[in-house]
């Protein structure tokens, strides 16, 4: 069985909207799926006789339980099912754990919910607590009332728990059940798709066979890949590409030092690595589901290296393991769905029904002009290893390594020829022990990057982190360099409000640079910047950090001049402009280094 690194998470998100911003669901749902029972259980050989069913898959006999007479009724389906699957479970590959949902929705009167967890390998302790590396298929049950809305964001709360401590897990089963219906589904990082929605007092055979398949499926069945495995000294990869030096087995340090949150999305993981002859973690392997209409990060590497961009990190290995798109072949595809955004009575009245609507899916969601986006599992090393940004030890080196990180930015983008588009605290990273003339600082992950040359021919769709993207970019305007230094302010001056932690003060004016459709934060961002809106921010600057108030105020008017009395956002693309503003933002932080080095820090 595969054994992944420990992963400590945040506590789940209370509200619906919380968690429709962390999961990033809507508009990548679709369904009910034609030929979903086939794909994924018709391989299953179900024989129902003599009140048994019985379970064949390749010619062999998996599993036998008996059928009761009768299906349960909701107000007594838990412990049925507590009881049935324990009597039932002799010889089955997992064990289904039952729990109530500890957090009530606000509009909620009474929380009758529960998870439905199938663990592996099989545990009859009632007791122990749910490792979520450990479950395999995820259920949600409702008795009956429940807004379809907020049970569907439970079970993808569990697949998310899921997704986070299994980094590099496939795909991922599920079933959500109101009252006595039930569908089906199948969460992957491309997005989530259900069966028909069937009745289980009507079909208890069906509802039995899935239940008891689940318990026999295949790592591969189950959207498993073995590739993460474990011995005494500790968890590691074997790395292996024709035509690539390979770098071998490589060890994984227990906890990653980056993850993304997003149950739909990249996926993106990154853990330190060392060689089984090093005691040193001297590489970063990541995981990351890439859209396959991007360019592989690996070419971008590679060029940066060949044109000898100033702190270019290596490349040590990269290989592309799996796509969404093959997992899943033989199902027909069209527009995906988003929640239905009805007036607030609509749903309100939805959320006081007490019997269940037959409709499902379709029913609490509407069509959108999504289509399916393929994502492509690639797993990346490169060197060197530095650490998170918000971890500086001192003012001086943090302004080393802005300074750095912007120099490297205009190597990449002169040399290279390379725009990196997604400047945030993430892709920065502290260099230590470095000589003098090596950057303190550099530029990680060019994910997002684009050749230039490429860029006046691809569409212009919006690029980056939501807190640091530039207001030209948030306004769907053509990403340029002028936008990527737009963003080292912001990320200047959210690490200094977070104040070495990685998110800012409740208080913070820089929480509503999260929230809202991208016009909201370019309306935003503009009055933010502007010089009223801009003392508010140096506000909320501590007093071990006000000595840096006049390097941002001297940033924030590089980067923004007046024209008539208003903050300029645009672009001067001439070789003149653009060497101006890196001179002069290189030389903003080259005064404040020489301040502070001339100082107490």
């Amino acid at each position: 069985m595969e054994s992944y690194p420990a992963v400590n998470h945040p506590p789940a998100p209370a509200s619906a909207t919380d968690d429709q911003d962390i999961l990033n669901i809507d508009g990548h749902m679709h369904g009910p799926m034609s030929g979903f029972i086939k794909k994924y259980f018709g391989h299953f050989h179900y024989v129902h006789q003599d009140g048994l069913l019985e379970i064949q898959a390749a010619g062999r006999i998996g599993g036998r339980c008996a059928v009761p007479s009768t299906a349960p009724s909701s107000d007594n389906f838990l412990p049925w099912f507590s009881d049935y699957v324990s009597r039932e479970a002799d010889g089955a590959r997992g064990s289904w754990h039952l729990s109530c949902d500890n957090v009530a929705p606000e509009h909620e009167g009474t929380d009758d919910g529960a998870r439905l967890l199938l663990t592996m390998p099989a545990s009859q302790a009632s007791n122990v607590q749910t490792r979520w590396d450990h479950v395999q298929v995820i259920g949600q049950f409702y008795q009956n009332r429940v807004c379809y809305q907020d049970g569907l964001l439970r079970l993808c709360r569990s697949a998310h728990e899921v997704f986070a401590s299994q980094p590099t897990r496939l795909f991922l089963h599920g079933f959500y059940i109101r009252g006595s219906l039930i569908e089906l589904w199948v969460f992957d990082r491309s997005g989530l798709y259900c069966s028909d929605m069937f009745d289980i007092q009507k079909d208890f055979v069906q509802f039995l066979s899935v239940i008891l398949s689940y318990q026999w499926m295949t790592d591969q069945e189950l959207g498993k890949i073995n590739i993460i495995k474990t011995d005494k000294d500790g968890s590691y990869i074997i790395l292996g590409r024709v035509g690539m030096p390979s770098l071998g087995k490589l060890y994984l340090k227990s906890q990653p030092i980056a993850s993304r949150e997003d149950l739909v999305g990249s996926g993106t993981t990154c853990y330190r690595a060392r060689t089984p002859d090093s005691e040193r973690w001297n590489h970063v392997l990541k995981f990351k589901w890439r859209w396959a209409r991007e360019r592989p990060e690996d070419k971008l590497l590679k060029l940066a290296k060949e044109r000898c961009v100033w702190g270019a990190i290596s490349l040590d290995h990269y290989e592309e393991v799996e796509s969404t798109a093959n997992l899943r072949r033989g199902l027909r595809w069209g527009t995906h769905r988003k929640f239905s955004g009805k007036g607030k009575g609509d749903i309100e009245e939805k959320r006081q029904e007490v019997t269940c609507n037959a409709d499902g899916l379709v029913e609490y969601t509407e069509e959108t002009d999504n289509f399916f986006q393929n994502r492509i599992l690639a797993c990346i090393v490169t060197s060197p290893v530095g650490r998170p940004l918000h971890t500086f030890q001192s003012l001086l080196e943090l302004l080393q390594v802005f300074r750095d990180d912007i120099k490297c930015h205009r190597s990449l983008y002169y040399d290279a020829k390379i725009l990196h588009q997604d400047i945030s605290p993430g892709n920065m990273i502290i260099l230590d022990g470095q000589d003098e003339g090596n950057p303190k600082g550099i530029l990680i992950d060019l994910d997002s990057a684009i050749e230039l040359a490429e860029g006046l021919e691809t569409e212009l769709d919006i690029v980056g982190t939501r807190p640091f993207m530039a207001i030209g970019v948030l306004k769907s305007e053509c990403h340029t360099y002028r936008h990527d230094l737009e963003s080292f302010l912001y990320v200047f001056l959210w690490t200094i409000i977070t104040n070495h932690t990685e998110n800012p003060p409740e208080t913070s004016k820089l929480r509503q640079w999260s929230n809202g459709n991208w016009n909201k934060l370019a309306v935003r961002k503009s009055l933010d910047m502007d010089q009223n809106g801009f003392q508010t921010l140096l506000g909320e600057f501590t007093p071990e950090f006000h000595s840096l108030k006049p390097l941002a105020e001297s940033l924030r008017q590089i980067l923004f001049p007046l024209q008539a009395g208003v903050i300029w956002t645009g672009t001067d693309g001439s070789v003149e402009a653009t060497d101006k503003l890196y001179d002069g933002m290189i030389r903003a932080f080259e005064e404040a280094i020489a301040f502070e080095s001339g100082g107490r820090i």
